[in-house]
C-alpha cells in the first residue's frame, strides 16, 4: 500500500497519494524558516514566564501586598 494513503475501490487513479497529499517544496522549506525563527522565541517566552511565576504564594504574601491580588 506504500503510495496510496486512501486507496480508492471504485477508480483507482482517484486514489490519495504520498505525493498529492504533502505541500509543495517552497512552502515547506517556508514552513521551516518560521520555526527556526518562532520557535526559539516560544520556547524563550514560556522559559521566562515560567520563571517570573515558580512558587508557592502563601497566605502572608497576600497579606503584606494587598494590590498582588
Amino acid at each position: 500500500m506504500f503510495p496510496f494513503i486512501l486507496p480508492s475501490s471504485l477508480d483507482p487513479t482517484s486514489s490519495l497519494t504520498v505525493w498529492d497529499a504533502s505541500s509543495s517544496r517552497a512552502t515547506l522549506f517556508t514552513m521551516l524558516i518560521v520555526t527556526a525563527v518562532f520557535l526559539p522565541l516560544i520556547l524563550a517566552y514560556t522559559a521566562f514566564i515560567y520563571r517570573v511565576l515558580r512558587g508557592r504564594v502563601s497566605e502572608k504574601d497576600v497579606e503584606s501586598d494587598h494590590a498582588s491580588y
